[in-house]
């Protein structure tokens, strides 16, 4: 007995000090997050005033435009690294909240929350739509379905706004809770940042029920699933229909945020950086739709402004710098992305993964994984 209660205590002390350490690493990054919109804001830190090198050329705008990328990554990393299902029309389903928000806040008159829930409601209705060809057909096909799909979306978009709006773009209206307007970027902030963790735990956490495990099945022998005893008709449907939301989710919030949108937006191009995105960030993890879209979105900026300190190089080489400043920026980042293709091809997510297993498992006093 009293083996039995030392060996429990040892546990118990084993497993108390990396439990502390997330509770403290949780609360620093907590601090982080709760403080950077004011340090973007203000330009300082405790009043000490950095400049633009030091906050790595970084603004509060880049920050909130990436939180509703990280939605749209997250949602179609769930469609394509999880459930299997390539999909290359994800850009519809952002121009189809856009659309709904705008329609029903405008034209409806319905309250800013409702407009969200509108937008969501129409891009799972519209991605069980999306997601009836992957019944019938597979491979290059089902991704030439999904892109027909993108262009439909696109020109209804594109119809909605010559008819009832200008050539211009898409006016939305003002984001308020009640009495509240969300009329700052700060304001802003910390109404997406919320919203943007939720959703991805909301779609990590599927991943541990039982159609979760079914998606992930699925994926990886989708008739093994089936001898299972999984309908992956429906299921397909299922994740076409939940991830599809949170795009369309992503798109509303984006079209509030920036209160114009514009058919021309919704690109090609569009849909194939968010299928970059969770190539370079890692695909059937809902990290690396997080790491993706941070990458992808900030790192240009950051090259940018380094590439702006070369002015106090050599002449000549400082006014060849700056006089090709996008070009050498575009070189640098697109031959970073490939080297991640090449020595982590399972992207950041994956890459970092084994190096943190095995940090903590070289502990002493590693705890329960």
């Amino acid at each position: 007995m009293s083996n039995g209660v030392t060996a429990y205590l040892v546990r118990l002390r084993h497993n108390a000090l990396p439990t502390t350490l997330r509770v403290i690493g949780v609360a620093v990054l907590l601090a982080i997050l709760l403080y950077l919109p004011y340090v973007l804001q203000f330009r300082s830190i405790f009043g000490v005033r950095l400049s633009n090198m030091q906050l790595l050329n970084i603004g509060l705008s880049q920050v909130n435009l990436t939180l509703i990328s990280i939605i749209g990554a997250v949602s179609l990393n769930y469609l394509t690294g999880c459930a299997g299902l390539v999909s290359v029309g994800h850009a519809a389903f952002f121009a189809l909240g856009s659309m709904v928000a705008a329609a029903t806040g405008m034209h409806l008159k319905l309250p800013f929350l409702a407009t969200l829930v509108a937008a969501m409601l129409a891009g799972a209705m519209a991605g069980v739509v999306a997601g009836l060809p992957s019944l019938r057909v597979r491979g290059l096909y089902f991704v030439l379905s999904t892109l027909a799909i993108h262009f439909i979306v696109v020109f209804v978009f594109a119809e909605y706004q010559y008819a009832f709006h200008d050539v211009t773009g898409v006016a939305v209206g003002d984001a308020k809770i009640g009495s509240f307007e969300i009329d700052s970027g700060i304001k802003w902030y910390f109404f997406l940042l919320p919203i943007t963790v939720l959703s991805c735990l909301l779609m990590r956490n599927t991943l541990f029920h039982r159609e979760g495990r079914a998606v992930l099945a699925m994926r990886d022998n989708e008739l093994a699933a089936a001898a299972a005893g999984i309908d992956v008709r429906i299921l397909k449907l299922k994740v076409f229909a939940f991830s599809s939301a949170f795009a369309s989710l992503a798109g509303a919030l984006q079209a509030y945020y920036l209160s114009n949108v514009a058919a021309e937006m919704y690109s090609l191009n569009f849909a194939i950086q968010f299928i970059a995105i969770i190539i370079v960030g890692g695909m059937g993890t809902i990290g690396g739709g997080v790491i993706g879209a941070i990458v992808w979105l900030l790192l240009p900026s950051i090259l940018m402004g380094a590439a702006t300190e070369v002015k106090s190089g050599p002449g000549d080489f400082a006014s060849f710098l700056l006089a090709h400043r996008p070009q050498i920026v575009n070189l640098i980042f697109g031959s970073i992305v490939a080297l991640i293709l090449i020595f982590a091809p399972h992207g950041i997510a994956g890459f970092l993964r084994p190096l943190w297993q095995r940090m903590i498992g070289g502990l002493p006093w590693r705890g329960r994984t």
